[in-house]
């Protein structure tokens, strides 16, 4: 599989599983749109990941390590998202 391949896979499996995290907000929340998301601890997650692959690939764990920061591109790309659409009036 691409690289691109797989980061779409993992982007999607992120998103999915975040869910349900996110699916139990109260109904009077859930209609107003208002959605709690911890940037700061996506970014240390993200940060651990970028560093756990690159262990990986002095290890000589290459296929690993591009999965992995994968995982971490998909988390930054997501955190855009929210900043964005932090930003914006229309998300």
């Amino acid at each position: 599989m691409s690289a691109l391949t797989v980061s779409a896979v993992l982007a999607g499996g992120l998103l999915l599983a975040a869910a349900p995290a996110q699916a139990a907000p109260a109904p009077a929340a859930t209609a107003r749109g208002a959605v709690s998301v911890n940037i700061g601890e996506l970014q240390v997650q993200a940060a651990k990941l970028r560093q756990q692959a690159q262990r990986l690939r002095s290890q000589g764990h290459f296929q690993e390590a591009n999965v992995t920061d994968a995982r971490a591109a998909a988390i930054e790309a997501q955190i855009r998202r929210y900043l964005d659409c932090e930003r914006s009036v229309s998300c």
